[in-house]
């Protein structure tokens, strides 16, 4: 499918005939937001097509893990993704970007125009652009503090030391955190943080998403193909975290189709993952300061 909204997605016919599940159809703008966000990424070689499944337009289950969990959430967030989104469109610092609110609101989560123009004069509130209002559009200059708010943000959790584990939490996976995951504090220096083994006073919900956000990346570990474990890795990569993914060899080829680009460590025994994460994570992340 083509739409000068969504850009280019892909969907199945039976989710073309399909009625959407009313928390879905409430929800449907943050579906064409992340099918535009992921054709753009494609057009730079980095992403492929959104697929949609009729599972994902009728389980609100389904689609709170593949959807609302790469979105970004609250106030903040969403000022920050318009703030990032007209800095990348910017030709360098002081370059006005014109910003049609009513055409773009889909590439940053907003439900319209109308939400978007009010996340934008909030920016300028918090002097992080400047607007020139032309009536239907505006002309956008990020300032100073502006950019260097955008280079907190590429900056995310630098000096953390913690790795957050979203995995299975079944006895059959014990030995792979307690003999796999955990040496990895002695490896690289990171200090990994399984949510069920912290004792806490919260809700389990906010804890996880305050534990992700303090974490320098996450380890996803998809044997078992537990939800839970795909929201958070999704939140985790909405802030900007780098997520490591794995899963047991018996079951890669289960893997969800909108993770299957990424690059698995594939493990048969506690010592395997062990020893290829740590070339991992000193690969791509480096040595806990």
């Amino acid at each position: 499918m083509e739409c000068p909204r969504c850009g280019e997605y892909e969907i199945t016919d039976v989710a073309k005939d399909a009625q959407p599940d009313e928390f879905v159809k409430e929800h449907l703008y943050l579906l064409s937001a992340l099918a535009r966000n992921h054709w753009d990424l494609k057009k730079r070689g980095h992403e492929k097509r959104l697929r949609i499944d009729a599972k994902l337009l009728t389980d609100r289950s389904e689609f709170e893990a593949r959807v609302l969990s790469q979105c970004p959430r609250g106030v903040q967030e969403k000022m920050n993704t318009i703030l990032r989104h007209i800095a990348e469109r910017s030709k360098c610092p002081g370059h006005a970007v014109r910003v049609v609110p009513d055409e773009e609101c889909a590439r940053v989560y907003c439900k319209n125009g109308l939400e978007m123009g009010f996340f934008l004069k909030s920016l300028r509130g918090q002097r992080l652009v400047e607007l020139d209002d032309k009536g239907g559009y505006f002309d956008t200059t990020v300032t100073a503090d502006g950019w260097t708010r955008v280079e907190e943000l590429d900056r995310p959790n630098a000096e953390s030391k913690q790795a957050f584990v979203a995995m299975w939490f079944d006895g059959q996976l014990d030995a792979a955190y307690t003999q796999g995951i955990t040496e990895i504090e002695q490896d690289t220096g990171f200090k990994p943080l399984r949510i069920d083994m912290k004792q806490f006073n919260e809700k389990i919900c906010d804890h996880i998403v305050a534990e992700i956000r303090r974490s320098r990346f996450l380890i996803a570990d998809v044997t078992g193909h537990r939800q839970g474990v795909y929201f958070e890795a999704g939140f985790a990569m909405g802030l900007g975290l780098p997520v490591i993914w794995t899963c047991r060899k018996d079951q890669i080829d289960e893997c969800h189709f909108d993770t299957r680009q990424y690059n698995h460590i594939v493990w048969t025994t506690p010592e395997d993952l062990r020893e290829k994460l740590k070339d991992r994570i000193l690969a791509t992340i480096g040595r806990a300061g």
